[in-house]
């Protein structure tokens, strides 16, 4: 070790070496896997819609989420808040003594959207609206 200035220099030279992970694939579909899990727990064997529209997402994304890709870290972590799940299991799996079957149904139907009004039908080219 050098000093300069009063302070401890060292001399060695520490690097750091990534190592490839081998089995990420595995343990990406395992957060999807566990993802499906939750929902059905939460809302349903048909309620992935009820579920994205709890997430704040369209169907066909959270759809996408169930075949594979895996939600951003933000979905992840409103998945555990909205359901009660730990975030810790929905992306590692642990604690392993957690038990989806112990989450509480989310009971509710989703919002109607409002139809929107009719138009008056009246004879082709001319205006429903008064004339001034």
């Amino acid at each position: 070790m050098a000093r300069e200035g009063g302070a401890l220099l060292s001399t060695e030279v520490h690097m750091n070496v990534l190592v490839p992970q081998t089995g990420l694939r595995e343990d990406y579909s395992k957060i999807c896997e566990r993802m499906k899990r939750l929902r059905v727990q939460v809302c349903g064997r048909r309620g992935q819609s009820k579920f994205a529209y709890l997430l704040g997402i369209s169907p066909s994304t959270y759809n996408y989420y169930e075949k594979g890709r895996v939600p951003s870290v933000e979905i992840l972590d409103l998945a555990s808040k909205i359901s009660g799940a730990p975030l810790m299991w929905l992306i590692r799996g642990e604690p392993e003594s957690f038990n989806v079957l112990d989450l509480k149904v989310i009971l509710g139907e989703l919002p109607v959207k409002p139809k929107p009004p009719k138009a008056a039908a009246g004879p082709p080219g001319e205006s429903s609206a008064p004339l001034a």
